[in-house]
């Protein structure tokens, strides 16, 4: 009798254990790293920004507008409207003040 030998068939001898898988987090945080100095170093010399907390300076106000003008050339404000018969002889609607009954349900989840 002639025995040909035949590869393992994966029952018993043929396991192998996989390789760890490398993880992918040591190499983002050296492209992070790298990109925040990247960063730093761009607009710490080319761009000039300066660390320290200064206020520009003070822009002036813009010019006025002829409606704000009219605003500043006027005395005072006119109550002559407040005088008037039209003004007086407008009607009260409603009851004042306005009281707020009790609205909907007291536990709206209660089925009905």
């Amino acid at each position: 009798m002639i025995t040909i030998p035949t590869p393992p068939s994966g029952t018993f001898g043929s396991y192998k254990v996989a390789p760890p898988k490398k993880s992918i987090w040591p190499y983002l945080i050296v492209v992070a790293a790298v990109a925040v100095l990247a960063a730093g170093y761009y607009f710490f010399f080319y761009k000039n920004i300066n660390l320290f907390l200064e206020t520009p300076g003070i822009t002036p106000a813009p010019p006025l507008t002829s409606l704000e003008i009219k605003l500043i050339n006027m005395p005072e404000l006119s109550l002559e409207v407040m005088d008037s018969a039209f003004y007086k002889s407008l009607k009260i609607y409603g009851a004042l003040p306005v009281v707020a009954d009790s609205l909907g349900r007291n536990n709206p989840f209660i089925p009905y």
